[in-house]
C-alpha cells in the first residue's frame, strides 16, 4: 500500500512538471488580487486578476493579454527563464468616489501592463514585478488606477 501512494504522488508531480499551461497564484502591491493566468506555446499568456484595490473596500477586475518581448533563459539556468512581458487589456471596477462612502460606482477602462519575472526551472512557481496603470473612461477618475505596482506569485499546473 506504502509503494501504491508513492507512485502516485510519483505521477502527480510528474504530471504537473509536464503540462503547465495554466496558473494561479496572488498578485500583491496597491491591492491583493487573484490571478489566473494562461499561457501559450509561444511565450505569450493571458491574465485575469480580481481582487481589492487600494485595500479600502474597492473591487478591481482584469483582463490583460501579455506578449513576451525578451526571455533570457541563459542568464541564470539553474535557477531558471527570466522574462519581460508587455500587454493590453480591460478593466472594470466598483469604486467609491466621494468621503462618506455613499458614492460608489461602476467604472471600465483600458489598462496595461508591464511584467519582469522569473520562471524556476525546479519548481512550478513563477515570481514578477509589474507595473499596471489603468485609464477609466466613467465618474471623472481617468487618473485612479495610474499607480498600480505589484508583486505576483503564480503556482502552474
Amino acid at each position: 500500500m506504502r509503494k501504491l501512494i508513492l507512485a502516485a504522488i510519483f505521477c502527480l508531480f510528474a504530471a504537473t512538471s509536464f503540462a503547465q499551461s495554466n496558473a494561479l497564484g496572488l498578485r500583491a502591491g496597491s491591492g491583493a488580487e487573484l490571478q489566473y493566468e494562461h499561457l501559450f506555446s509561444s511565450g505569450n499568456a493571458l491574465k485575469v486578476n480580481a481582487g481589492l484595490f487600494d485595500f479600502d473596500g474597492n473591487f478591481f477586475g482584469t483582463v490583460i493579454y501579455n506578449w513576451e518581448l525578451c526571455n533570457w533563459g541563459n542568464w541564470t539556468p539553474n535557477a531558471g527563464n527570466w522574462f519581460l512581458q508587455a500587454g493590453v487589456g480591460g478593466a472594470v471596477g466598483m469604486f467609491d468616489f466621494d468621503a462618506e462612502g455613499d458614492g460608489s460606482a461602476l467604472n471600465v477602462g483600458v489598462t496595461g501592463d508591464v511584467a519582469f519575472g522569473i520562471h524556476f526551472s525546479g519548481a512550478p512557481i513563477t515570481l514578477a514585478i509589474d507595473y499596471r496603470p489603468t485609464v477609466f473612461l466613467l465618474n471623472d477618475s481617468w487618473s485612479h488606477g495610474f499607480g498600480s505596482y505589484g508583486l505576483s506569485c503564480v503556482f502552474h499546473f
